[in-house]
């Protein structure tokens, strides 16, 4: 109730600010408060506490909103477990709600009475006096009332983080039951020997091109394919990215799906797909090589840096499979490690500035190249001012108008965030 009461008063105020983290914090104390929870639990919910956090750091509503996305799975996965089902979970529990609502004393009804009652009371005196004294007037003007089109916002937040809190409370009070697992080995060896056979050898002809492509450089690819560097890197990264993600799909159902009678079988299905994933990761340094060059030759944008972060994740996410596959400990935790790994692998992400690294990365292009798109840059978020502020005038005046505009509006307390005040500090320096 008090996460629920907090974000109808904060959140339609304005920006994301400290405000989120604050509910953040309400929300998981209340998840705490339903059960003692295990260590595991405790982790899961800080690591969703610090991914809403960077509402209050970063201004980039792009970042913010993956990484609150993020923070509500995280606390899925802290009170339903690391599974597709934790999604769910926190609705299917509310049909209970009713049941362990406690009853209340038996004067609070009258009680419930009196305050709608002084409430009416009240509210008018409070306008005679309002009206009457211009001393008083002024000191009710200070208090932060909502507007009457607001309501509406504030009432659906409301109900929307009530909702939430509530499911998570009641997962965390009483955990949904284990789904039967399907009987494993549905594949004899030798039908799932030939098609990670066939798809080994495949990955083996496509890396040693691309070594060919590596080593052999510029020259290489106009002889071959008659493309420039950027124009072969833009035809086939996209294409990798998704190669190496369904890989992990195959990787999936062929450990829960095959079948390894004799010791021999398990040696063989761990070294394929032991092979499997290493060329995966030859295909995924392909890929960052082709982005890299691309950039060199367009600079750097939102979406080329999310496809960055996302080709870094696939790869750390085939490493950890490699381990589990030589780890028991690993492997009986690989679920667990991949929630947490990903929540990680968001947070350094938001730590790194995105919208920062972009502008730096294109002026530093500006510099080599002299190519620069402001009207590109200008979009940013105020995360980026402290970078653009260094440019000359008048591109800097150009790139950072409209953000100055937006950063001399006032705020809420509950907007608080630090990228939003760097920001008007490195404007205030760069003004004298």
């Amino acid at each position: 109730m008090a996460a629920a009461l907090l974000a109808a008063a904060v959140l339609p105020s304005g920006p994301p600010g400290i405000g989120v983290p604050l509910l953040a914090v309400l929300i998981a104390a209340g998840v705490v408060s339903a059960r003692r929870p295990a260590p595991r639990v405790l982790v899961f919910l800080g690591l969703g506490i610090v991914l809403a956090s960077f509402s209050a750091v970063r201004d980039a509503g792009w970042v913010v909103a993956v990484d609150l996305c993020a923070a509500w799975l995280i606390g899925c996965v802290a009170v339903a477990g690391s599974r597709v089902a934790a999604v769910g979970a926190p609705f299917a529990r509310l049909t209970e709600l009713p049941g362990v609502v406690p009853q209340g004393p038996r004067g609070l009804a009258p009680a419930f009475r009196g305050a709608v009652l002084g409430g009416f009371v009240v509210v008018p005196f409070a306008g005679l006096f309002l009206a009457a004294d211009a001393a008083f007037a002024e000191l009710g003007s200070r208090i932060p009332l909502p507007s009457v089109e607001s309501i509406p916002v504030r009432v659906a937040t409301f109900g929307i983080v009530l909702v939430a809190a509530l499911g998570l409370a009641l997962v965390a009070r009483r955990p949904l039951e284990a789904a039967e697992r399907t009987a494993r080995g549905r594949l004899a060896p030798i039908e799932w020997t030939i098609p990670l056979v066939s798809l080994v050898a495949l990955f083996a002809a496509f890396v040693a091109v691309q070594l060919a492509v590596l080593f052999g450089g510029h020259d290489h690819v106009l002889e071959t394919a008659g493309l420039t560097y950027a124009e072969y890197a833009r035809e086939g990264f996209w294409e990798l990215l998704t190669a190496a993600a369904l890989t992990l799909t195959v990787i999936a159902a062929a450990a829960r799906l095959a079948v390894t009678p004799q010791r021999r079988h398990r040696i063989l299905l761990t070294t394929l797909l032991g092979l499997l994933c290493t060329l995966t990761l030859v295909v995924l340094a392909s890929a960052l090589h082709r982005l890299q060059l691309y950039e060199d030759a367009y600079g750097l944008t939102r979406l080329r840096l999310s496809a960055e972060a996302l080709a870094l994740w696939l790869g750390g996410a085939f490493v950890v499979v490699v381990v589990a596959g030589l780890v028991r400990a690993v492997r009986s935790r690989l679920a667990d490690l991949a929630a947490a790994g990903t929540a990680l692998a968001l947070i350094a992400f938001s730590l790194v500035n995105p919208d920062a690294l972009i502008a730096k990365r294109n002026i530093a292009h500006w510099h080599e190249t002299g190519r620069i798109d402001i009207p590109y840059l200008s979009r940013l978020s105020a995360d980026a001012v402290p970078e653009l502020a260094r440019l000359p005038r008048p591109v800097r005046d150009d790139a950072v108008l409209d953000l100055a505009d937006e950063l001399g509006q006032a705020e809420p307390w509950s907007s608080t965030n630090l990228g939003r005040e760097r920001a008007r500090d490195a404007l205030e320096r760069s003004a004298h």
